[in-house]
């Protein structure tokens, strides 16, 4: 050490001495017998192998290592990556720098001739060591441990000494700890110590009562015909996507469907115009195609059309409505054709008692052909046979009834036209079904709106159209675009409970409920402490406005089962509400529910809406951050995006490997993050449009989710978060792992802050030590706005505060 802190100071980064050759190789030679013990005999210069190649030195006897020394004066750009104790990705180095590529490129192949495993590269003042033989792998695809300049060599001498010593090359360190890296030992998640680790945990009593009433008053209420009007009239929330609890930027949310349009202006939004105004500007303007009708899974699309549904009706006694439900229905037909052909004549006789069949209406349909028909051979029958007449008259009729569609078009054009009748058809759910039901269903409306009879909705998701219009029906149309941004999710949270209390309560659609004898008292209690957390609790309104990602579905799903779920003291919320009333319900309820919905541990199928963003697939601590540096990064200031705020994968990748990750490490963590809504493609790729396993996922563009911010910013430095995830991560620091491990399956609040606080503190050091030189994440930062969480359960432990590191 000492020799080595004497060598640096008499040649500075500033000497001239590293312009000169052979000074150069003074200075390895210096360090390798004055500073790492090297004898002479041990050591062979300058030799040659059977191809030509001249390896500078050979290390030990045998040979162990291959040192090649550049003499050219080429200072390697390498990026700042931390300490030489974190392994860099040598692919990474390569790529980013042209000398030290050159270098590298040049060792491996003496050391293959030789068949020396280890090669060390130098210019002096920087030296890297990497494995350069590898079975079924190349040898640039591995790590490296790079000293990046004096301060390097004399800070971290202990690992060169270890890497590079006599005892270090003989026991092949170097070579094992490189190895090591390429197929290191990943440590089992604590959850494998669970015996039961997918348990359920089971409702009681009033828990079950809960859950039952909860869904009948906030999901299965919307479909009661009984109460519909009313549900829609109280509950449908008109509001564009941009509201204050959302971590995207308005930019991202108006921009959102402007990747599906060809048009260079985006889709028009579909927010809550008048009906009569919507349907008079569609009718001239369409012409004869379909209207498109945009929005992600769960957006409103249904509730949308439920709406114009009811306010169809409200705005004129000559409009008719006909909805296609191919989610709930059709599944049992033979094709979408023959369920058409048979349900729109249900709905108009049904909904308008308009009989298609009836034999004065298919008369009045079809006065022209009848006239015809007079005019005709048989009509000669009329003067000669009459009851003749009639008969064949009656064939001839039935004829035309009997092919189906062409009657039905009939009917149409005979209701739009003879009777001023303003028809909409909306074909909703399509993208439920299977790809080819969608093209059939796409061509029926095709069909329909061709003959200016009606106006024609299809509702499709971004993904599918995208998908057919490339490939598939769409893809021969010009169509008109239209979408559905999301609404403001707290503001539809809200109005569901208001209107599920003011049922329970007796004061609104009492349809809901005929028939129905139990106990409201304890589902009117607790959706009133529900109703009031949410409306005076803005970090319980950020957290449902940001975690579903615009799914309007998915958040009322985790709001019924949040009524009655068998991992929320139900009881506790009604008692304290009964007694002292103006409960507010913590937000740590919530997000333990969201994360375990009815299992007893988290697991990747307890939850919907929660991704492990710590998890790991290499035995690198590093990579617990890596999808949270990936989510910052697409969020930050830095780097260049398109117009839509997309990122190119190759730029993700090249800002990753500059803090030393491995393409495969990057690449998972893309698939994982995309299949997790934590971040997205401009057509959801790996979430909704599936994604061979050969296809690089740096192909496609990214950017991040509200999802994915509320994660990173937010929910991982919570306790219910680092509490529930702390099994379902692998831990490589051994007295951590010990700890989780040991306390995996305990449901005792002391004992699971003890394993969350270890988790808090194992993710805290490996943040610390990895010195990621990025300025758009603060992990440490995220953990310190949470710990109150921790400080809570420390006042009712009676312990002191818990340090930080």
């Amino acid at each position: 050490m000492r020799q080595i802190k004497e060598i640096s100071e008499e040649f500075p980064e500033s000497s001239k001495h590293w312009n000169e050759a052979q000074n150069r190789f003074q200075f390895i030679d210096r360090l390798l017998l004055e500073c790492l013990g090297w004898d002479h005999i041990y050591l062979e210069v300058e030799s040659t192998d059977e191809s030509g190649g001249r390896a500078d030195y050979i290390l030990g006897k045998p040979p162990r290592a291959v040192l090649e020394a550049k003499r050219e004066a080429k200072i390697w750009n390498i990026p700042p990556g931390g300490s030489p104790n974190r392994p860099r990705d040598l692919r990474s180095l390569i790529e980013a720098c042209k000398n030290f590529a050159d270098i590298v490129r040049q060792v491996i192949p003496y050391c293959s001739y030789r068949g020396i495993p280890v090669a060390v590269v130098s210019n002096g003042r920087q030296l890297a060591v990497f494995q350069a033989i590898t079975v079924g792998e190349p040898p640039t695809h591995g790590q490296c441990f790079l000293f990046n300049g004096l301060k390097d060599l004399v800070g971290s001498f202990p690992l060169l000494w270890e890497l590079l010593s006599p005892e270090g090359i003989s026991e092949s360190r170097a070579f094992q700890r490189l190895s090591q890296l390429r197929s290191p030992r990943m440590p089992a998640k604590a959850s494998s110590s669970i015996p039961e680790p997918f348990k359920h945990r089971y409702r009681d009593d009033m828990q079950e009562s809960l859950q039952l009433i909860g869904s009948l008053l906030l999901e299965e209420i919307e479909d009661n015909p009984r109460t519909k009007e009313d549900f829609y009239s109280e509950c449908y929330v008109s509001l564009e996507a941009n509201n204050r609890h959302l971590l995207l930027s308005k930019n991202i949310i108006e921009r959102r469907y402007k990747r599906s349009g060809e048009e260079a202006s985006s889709p028009a939004p579909l927010t809550a115009p008048s009906v009569s105004d919507l349907l008079e500007r569609a009718a001239p303007r369409i012409g004869s195609r379909p209207i498109v009708v945009l929005g992600d899974v769960g957006v409103g699309k249904s509730s949308f059309f439920e709406n114009l549904e009811i306010n169809t009706a409200k705005t004129s006694s000559s409009s008719i409505y006909i909805k296609i439900d191919l989610g709930k229905k059709a599944n049992l037909t033979e094709s979408v054709k023959s369920f058409v052909l048979a349900e729109i004549p249900r709905v108009l006789s049904g909904g308008y008692g308009i009989d298609i069949f009836e034999r004065d209406f298919v008369g009045s349909i079809y006065h022209k052909r009848l006239a015809e028909f007079d005019r005709s051979t048989a009509g000669a029958l009329k003067a000669i046979d009459p009851q003749a007449y009639e008969i064949e008259k009656i064939k001839f009729t039935q004829g035309l009834v009997e092919a189906r569609d062409s009657h039905l078009h009939a009917s149409l054009s005979f209701l739009s036209g003879g009777q001023a009748k303003q028809i909409t058809l909306v074909i909703d759910n399509a993208d439920q079904r299977s790809y080819p039901v969608q093209q059939e269903a796409f061509l029926i409306a095709q069909e329909l709106a061709a003959t200016r009879n009606l106006v024609v909705f299809v509702a499709l998701r971004p993904s599918t159209f995208l998908t057919s219009k490339t490939t598939g029906a769409l893809s021969a149309y010009q169509n008109k675009i239209l979408s559905i941004s999301p609404p403001p999710i707290d503001e539809v949270v809200v109005k569901r409970l208001t209107f599920a209390l003011r049922v329970a309560e007796g004061k609104a659609a009492p349809a809901a409920l005929d028939g129905i004898r139990l106990n409201l008292n304890n589902v009117a209690t607790f959706l009133k402490a529900t109703l009031r957390s949410v409306k005076s609790n803005d970090d319980i309104r950020q957290f449902l406005s940001n975690i579903s990602g615009g799914n309007t579905r998915a958040v009322i799903e985790m709001i019924t089962g949040f009524c009655g779920s068998s991992n929320v003291d139900c009881r506790k919320i009604i008692q304290i509400e009964e007694r002292y009333g103006n409960y507010k319900v913590p937000l740590h309820e919530f997000t333990k529910h969201a994360l375990l919905g009815e299992y007893s541990y988290y697991n990747p199928r307890s939850s919907q809406l929660a991704t492990n963003i710590f998890d790991i697939h290499s035995a690198d601590s590093r990579e617990h951050f890596l999808m949270p540096l990936i989510v910052a990064f697409l969020s930050s200031n830095q780097g260049v995006r398109d117009n839509d705020g997309f990122f190119f994968g190759e730029d993700i990748r090249a800002e990753l490997s500059r803090n030393g990750f491995a393409d495969e490490q990057i690449a998972e963590s893309l698939r994982r993050a995309a299949e997790g809504r934590i971040i997205e493609t401009p057509h959801s790729h790996f979430r909704e449009i599936p994604v061979s396993e050969g296809v690089s996922p740096f192909s496609f563009s990214y950017r991040s989710t509200s999802v994915g911010l509320y994660h990173i910013r937010h929910w991982c430095g919570s306790f219910p978060y680092l509490d529930a995830t702390s099994t379902d991560t692998p831990i490589l620091e051994p007295e951590a792992r010990r700890l989780v491990f040991d306390l995996a399956s305990s449901f005792n609040i002391n004992d699971r802050f003890r394993k969350a606080n270890a988790f808090k503190h194992y993710l805290l050091e490996t943040w610390n030590t990895s010195a990621f030189p990025v300025n758009y994440y603060d992990f440490r930062g995220v953990l310190e706005a949470n710990n109150k969480d921790f400080l809570v359960i420390e006042r009712l432990q009676g312990k002191p505060r818990t340090g930080w590191r």
